[in-house]
C-alpha cells in the first residue's frame, strides 16, 4: 500500500459520489496510483471556474473549491457540483474495493438487487465476501440505499485507525447516534471534522450524507492532524483459499481475510456435494473419495493471478481425519513454489493431525507452516490471536485499520438480527419462557415460532427446558423450519450446577434435545463461575454450544471475570426497562463488543400494569397507533438492546413481534429515558 493511500481513497471515493461516470481525467488520476501524492496538495494548482450550483457564500463553498483544486473531488459536469447528491451503499463498496487495490473477484454478486457486470459488481461481491459491507439478508444488498452521516464518519474514523476518543459527543442529539458510531462522531467533533455540518449543534446521524458535506468533512480532515494515521497493512500478497461444504469453514476464512486484508477465494466443486454425498459411512461420494488417494474432484473455475500471492491460508473441514480430496486438486492446479502455505481446518472433534503434513508433498516447493484446527463457531478474536502468533512477514500481521470492526455490534432492522462477536447471527426480539410450564409452555413457544419469533430464551432454573425442546422440534416439523432457523438460549444456575458444570451443561443439552444449543449463559455470578464458563468453552470446541454469555453481570463483575476466560461473552442479559435503564452499564458492555439483552423489558411481575399505564409511554403509543408494550420494546431496540418479553397469550406474543413499522423520534426516546428511577424489580 503506497504512502498517503488515504488520498487515493478520497479521490476515488469522491469520484464515485457523482451520479454519472467519472471523467477521463478523473479516471486517469485515480488509476495512475499516484493519487494526491502527485498533486502534492500545494497552492500551485491551477484555479478553476466556480460551479454554478455552489454559491460563493455557501458554508461548504471553500471546502468544495479546495477539494476541486487539489484534485480530490470534481463536479458531475464542468459547471455543476450537485452538493445535495448522496452516497449509496454500492458507491461505498466500490470505494473500499478500490482502496484495497481492487482485488480480483471470481463470482458475480449473490444479491437480487445487484446486477452482474455493473460498475459496482466486483465491489459488492468483494465487500460481501470479506464482510466489509454485508447484505441485508433476504438476498438483497441495498445497492442504491444512501449512506448516513454516522456511517460516513465512522468509515473515515476506521480508516484513521480507530483513534481513541473518550467522553460523549457534544452535539445536542448525541442520544440518537448509534452506539457503534459514538466514538467516531466524538473523534470527528474533537478534530473539527464536523465544522460547518452542525446546524443548531445537531449532527442528524441518520440523515443521508451529501456531497457538499463530504467535501467539508474531508477538507477539515486533511487540514488538521486527524489525517495523521498509521499506514494500513499491505494488501494483494495474501490469499485465503477455502473449501466449505457445510459453511462451517467459511466464517473462519472470512475472519482471516478480514484481519489480514487478504483476497478471499472459495474452492467450489464443479459437482456440488449433496447431503447424501456427505453422509458418513454410507459408501457415499465423500466416503469413496476419501478412501481413494488418487481422487481429484474437479473445481469450478480457477484463480488466474496465483503468481501475485506470497502467502496462502488454506482452510478446509476434516473428513475422516483428512482434508477433502478437492484440496489436493487445488494444490496440484498451481505452481506454489516459494509460497508460504498456512493450513487451518474445522472439526467438531478431530485435530488437524496428518491432514496437514499429508498435503505437503502436493506442494513440495512451498514453505508449509504448522496448521491448526478450530471448532465451529470460533470467534474472530481467537483467529486474530492465532494469526498474530504465526511467523509471517511483519506487514501481514497488522490488523487492517480500515475494515476491522468498530467492536460494537449493530442491529439490522431489515433482517431483525444482530451478528454476535462469535460470528453467529441472533434475532433481536424473542420470547422469554420464565414461568411457562407444561402444555402452556409448549403452546406458547409454538405460537411464537408461528408468529415469526426465532429467539427462545429458557434456563435450567426455569424447569421447562424439556417443554421448550419439544415445542421447537414440533414447530420444525409443522412449520417446515430448520434447526438453524431457531436461536435457543439456556442457562446454568449458581450452586451445585456451577460446581459440577460438565454434568449440568450436558443435562441442559439432554433436556432440550436439539443437537446443540445456540447460546448458554451463566445465570448469576458464583464462586465457581470461572470454572463453569471454562467448561462451557470446551463444549464450544466440541460444537455442542455455539456462543457463550452471562446473565446479571455488571461493570465490576465483568472487570474481574473477563481476564480469566478465553472466549469473550457474546451477550450479557440483565434486567432493563424504562424504570431501570442501566444507562451506565449498557454502553460499557457494548463497547466491549458484547450484545446486551434485557429481561423484564415490560417491568416484570407485579409491575407491568404500572409501566404500560405510564402517561408518557401511553401518550407516545397513542401518537403512533401502537400499544404501550410495543413502544417499550421499540425503545429497547433503538438502544441496541435485544428484547425477550414473556407471554402465554398468542395475541400478545404476536403483538410483541410487530416492532418494525414505526420508529420513535429523538424527542420520544428522550422522554422515555427521563423515566429512569433506578428501580430494580427483582433481586439479582
Amino acid at each position: 500500500m503506497k504512502k498517503h493511500v488515504l488520498s487515493l481513497f478520497i479521490a476515488v471515493w469522491l469520484c464515485t459520489l457523482t451520479m454519472t461516470s467519472c471523467s477521463a481525467a478523473e479516471i486517469s488520476a485515480a488509476s495512475s496510483g499516484t493519487g494526491l501524492d502527485s498533486a502534492k496538495l500545494t497552492s500551485e494548482s491551477q484555479p478553476a471556474a466556480p460551479f454554478l450550483d455552489v454559491p460563493v457564500d455557501a458554508w461548504y463553498a471553500e471546502a468544495i473549491a479546495y477539494c476541486r483544486q487539489k484534485g480530490i473531488m470534481s463536479g458531475t459536469t464542468s459547471t455543476t457540483f450537485v452538493p445535495e447528491a448522496t452516497l449509496t451503499r454500492a458507491m461505498l463498496a466500490a470505494v473500499l474495493h478500490r482502496m484495497s487495490d481492487t482485488p480480483t473477484v471470481s463470482d458475480p454478486p449473490a444479491f437480487t438487487d445487484a446486477v452482474a457486470g455493473s460498475w459496482y459488481s466486483d465491489a459488492v461481491s468483494w465487500a460481501a465476501k470479506t464482510g466489509v459491507v454485508s447484505g441485508y439478508g433476504g438476498g438483497t444488498f441495498g445497492v442504491n440505499d444512501p449512506t448516513t452521516r454516522e456511517q460516513a464518519v465512522t468509515i473515515l474514523w476506521r480508516y484513521a485507525g480507530n483513534p481513541e476518543s473518550t467522553g460523549t459527543a457534544g452535539v445536542s442529539d448525541a442520544a440518537s447516534i448509534s452506539t457503534w458510531a459514538q466514538a467516531a462522531v466524538r473523534w470527528a467533533e474533537v478534530n473539527g471534522i464536523l465544522d460547518g455540518m452542525l446546524e443548531n449543534n445537531r449532527f442528524d446521524p441518520k440523515a443521508n450524507m451529501k456531497r457538499g458535506e463530504v467535501a467539508s468533512m474531508l477538507y477539515h480532515y486533511l487540514s488538521n492532524n486527524a489525517s495523521s494515521q498509521p499506514e494500513p497493512a499491505a494488501s494483494g500478497r495474501t490469499l485465503v483459499a477455502y473449501f466449505s461444504a457445510t459453511n462451517t469453514t467459511r466464517p473462519l476464512a472470512e475472519y482471516v481475510a478480514d484481519i489480514l486484508r487478504a483476497d478471499l477465494y472459495e474452492i467450489v466443486p464443479e459437482d456440488p456435494y449433496t447431503d447424501a454425498d456427505l453422509a458418513y459411512y454410507t459408501n457415499g461420494r465423500a466416503d469413496r473419495e476419501q478412501n481413494d488417494p488418487a481422487a481429484r474432484p474437479a473445481i469450478s473455475g480457477s484463480l488466474e493471478n496465483m503468481a501475485d500471492y506470497d502467502v496462502i491460508f488454506l482452510g478446509y473441514p476434516i473428513w475422516h481425519g483428512q482434508a477433502p480430496r478437492i484440496i489436493s486438486t487445488f494444490l496440484e492446479s498451481y505452481d506454489l513454489t516459494g509460497k508460504t502455505i498456512v493450513p487451518f481446518c474445522t472439526s467438531h472433534s478431530s485435530g488437524i493431525g496428518s491432514s496437514d503434513s499429508n498435503l505437503h508433498a502436493l506442494a513440495s516447493g512451498a514453505n508449509w507452516l504448522a496448521g491448526r484446527r478450530f471448532a465451529s463457531g470460533t470467534t474472530r478474536s481467537t483467529m486474530e490471536d492465532w494469526i498474530n502468533s504465526l511467523d509471517l512477514p511483519e506487514q501481514l500481521t497488522a490488523v487492517d485499520a480500515v475494515t476491522s470492526a468498530a467492536g460494537k455490534a449493530a442491529f439490522n432492522f431489515e433482517t431483525k438480527s444482530v451478528t454476535l462477536n462469535s460470528g453467529y447471527e441472533m434475532p433481536i426480539n424473542g420470547l422469554g419462557t420464565y414461568s411457562l410450564h407444561g402444555e402452556t409452555c409448549v403452546d406458547s413457544v409454538k405460537s411464537a415460532l408461528a408468529s415469526g419469533v426465532r429467539l427462545i430464551d429458557t434456563a435450567s432454573a426455569y424447569g421447562n427446558e424439556e417443554e421448550v425442546g419439544q415445542a421447537v422440534r414440533e414447530a420444525m416439523e409443522e412449520l417446515g423450519l430448520q434447526r438453524e432457523d431457531i436461536f435457543v438460549i439456556t442457562k446454568i444456575y449458581p450452586g451445585s450446577e456451577m460446581a459440577n458444570p460438565e454434568q449440568s451443561i450436558q443435562a441442559c443439552l439432554d433436556r432440550l434435545d436439539l443437537g446443540y444449543v445456540d447460546m448458554m449463559l451463566l445465570h448469576h455470578p458464583d464462586r465457581n463461575d470461572v470454572k463453569a464458563y471454562q467448561a462451557m468453552e470446551k463444549f464450544v470446541e466440541d460444537g455442542k454450544i455455539r456462543s457463550l454469555g452471562l446473565s446479571n453481570w455488571y461493570v465490576k463483575e465483568l472487570e474481574e471475570f473477563l481476564p480469566q476466560v478465553s472466549i469473550t461473552p457474546a451477550l450479557v442479559q440483565n434486567e432493563i426497562h424504562p424504570y431501570y435503564q442501566e444507562n451506565d452499564v449498557i454502553p460499557y458492555i457494548q463497547d466491549l463488543g458484547i450484545v446486551v439483552q434485557g429481561w423484564y423489558p415490560l417491568g416484570g411481575r407485579g409491575h407491568t400494569g404500572e409501566l404500560l399505564g405510564d402517561e408518557v409511554i401511553s401518550g407516545i403509543a397513542k401518537a403512533h397507533g401502537v400499544s404501550s408494550a410495543q413502544v417499550i420494546l421499540r425503545w429497547n431496540l433503538q438502544k441496541s438492546v435485544v428484547v425477550i418479553p414473556g407471554s402465554s397469550n398468542p395475541d400478545h406474543i404476536k403483538e410483541n413481534t410487530e416492532l418494525y413499522d414505526f420508529a420513535l423520534t429523538d424527542k420520544e426516546m428522550a422522554k422515555i429515558n427521563a423515566l429512569d428511577r433506578n428501580e430494580k424489580h427483582d433481586w439479582y
